[in-house]
């Protein structure tokens, strides 16, 4: 039993240190907003204005699928660099940007075109294999 809880604390620092990793990369292709953190951010109309696609999450710290997402997003970020931002939007502190997208339930993953036009919603857990064959279908390799 002590090796199960060893094996499951070196598994949890290993997902920290990546999705610490990549909130610390200063390219603005993930980034947090509405978060008290030294991580550069790129504000939601930054991104959409960028010329790239962008794969935005409303969620919350609070939110067990938001955190579930949140690992998923980091190896996203990694592997689109210089292809898609990825911004992760903190709901209870960005509420007039919920509001103007009209989020009612996290959380909520919009994908938008190069031109900043909303293609898609998709709301709950999203699995990264489904991700992926999303952006596929928007240009994004």
């Amino acid at each position: 039993m002590p090796i199960l809880k060893l094996w499951l604390v070196l598994l949890l620092s290993v997902s920290f240190l990546t999705v610490s990793l990549a909130c610390g990369n200063s390219s603005g292709t993930f980034a947090r907003t509405g978060q008290s953190s030294t991580v550069a951010t790129i504000s939601l109309q930054e991104a959409l204005a960028s010329g790239k696609p962008t794969l935005a999450e409303f969620g919350s710290n609070s939110c067990i699928p938001c955190k579930q997402m949140k690992p998923i997003l980091a190896e996203l970020a990694i592997l689109y660099k210089g292809k898609l931002n990825i911004v992760i939007i903190e709901v209870y502190e960005e509420t007039k940007l919920t509001q103007q997208y009209g989020i009612m339930a996290i959380p909520t993953q919009i994908v938008f075109d190069k031109n900043g036009k909303e293609l898609g919603r998709h709301i709950g857990f999203w699995a990264k294999e489904d991700i992926i064959s999303t952006l596929k279908k928007i240009g994004v390799e």
